[in-house]
């Protein structure tokens, strides 16, 4: 017995391997925001700044946990949001410091 397609299914793709990868993807880019948000942490210990350390320790283990690529699209939205925000503060802080 042959494997039936649907219409807009493609019988020449491996569709486990397609979602292996996406899945893995995902996970290095989580991965990627865990490291950029411990650098963010990093540069705003330097500058005294404990305001936030709770939130981005809470998001880093989130992130770094094994379950990066279990992270959904909606996760991954509020995951990058967080990260902008947190760099986008830091810039605004160093900003300041350095004109000031």
């Amino acid at each position: 017995m042959t494997e039936q397609h649907l219409p807009w299914e493609n019988p020449n793709q491996d569709y486990k391997r397609t979602l292996m990868k996406r899945r893995n993807e995902r996970r290095y880019r989580v991965l990627q925001l865990a490291k950029t948000l411990r650098v963010s942490l990093t540069r705003l210990k330097l500058l005294d700044i404990d305001e936030y350390n709770v939130e981005i320790l809470t998001w880093i283990e989130q992130m770094e946990d094994g379950s990066a690529a279990d992270f959904d699209d909606e996760e991954f939205t509020k995951a990058k949001r967080f990260t902008k925000r947190i760099v986008k503060l830091l810039e605004k802080i160093e900003n300041k410091s350095n004109q000031g």
